[in-house]
């Protein structure tokens, strides 16, 4: 059993080990997350060396060193060395870093799960490392039924929120405002399109309920 959590990368030096495609998967997401990426491999990908390129990452031409994690906050291995894939593990451990080694769960202190994004709107599907062909295929489905009116509504509520909580000083006043919008009418507007209308039934509402 895992803890599930989010975590915040932004400015944080993440340590990727090795430079094919799993690696480049696993840059992308960090760079996404505004993670401070370092990749150590010999070799890149094509898209990974265009990124070493324009400097959105650093890359250390070479083999994993004792000492590479000094300065890190999150590493991850995805190497077919299991020398280095230990090594890894053994120096996260000892730095007490979170560290993650692809398709070795007792390698790893966290895993990463499938995902499914609509904007700010994250979706987390994790099997323990049990099955990660059913996380692919449970984020298959969710990516059909989630869909960008999801990613508007977020937006929608996001931005009424200061206001909420000016107009509405209580927890469970706000609680029961914002459940309003995403059970009933507002909601189902977005859903049609209509998110300016929405808003100003959502707008209505919140000057009903002071």
């Amino acid at each position: 059993m895992y803890y599930p959590i989010f975590v915040d990368l932004r400015g944080r030096r993440c340590v990727v080990i090795g430079g094919g495609l799993i690696a480049q998967r696993k840059t992308a997401m960090l760079l996404r997350c505004g993670g401070d990426v370092t990749v150590i491999s010999p070799e890149l990908t094509r898209r990974l060396q265009r990124d070493a390129r324009r400097g959105r990452i650093r890359h250390l031409a070479r083999r994993f060193r004792r000492g590479d994690l000094r300065g890190a906050w999150l590493a991850c291995a995805a190497t077919d060395d299991q020398r280095v894939n230990q090594a890894v593990w053994t120096e996260a451990n000892r730095r007490r870093l979170p560290v993650n080694v692809v398709d070795q769960p007792a390698l790893c202190s966290f895993i990463a799960p499938s995902i499914v994004r609509q904007g700010d709107l994250t979706i987390a599907i994790s099997t323990a490392g049990g099955s990660p062909a059913l996380s692919k295929y449970l984020r298959r489905q969710l990516t059909r039924s989630i869909g960008p009116d999801y990613r508007r509504m977020l937006d929608l509520l996001k931005g009424l929120r200061p206001l909420a909580k000016q107009r509405l000083p209580s927890y469970e006043a706000r609680k029961r405002y914002f459940d309003r919008l995403v059970e009933g009418r507002v909601f189902a507007l977005v859903r049609k399109g209509h998110v300016a209308r929405a808003r100003q039934e959502a707008l209505a509402a919140l000057a009903g309920d002071e």
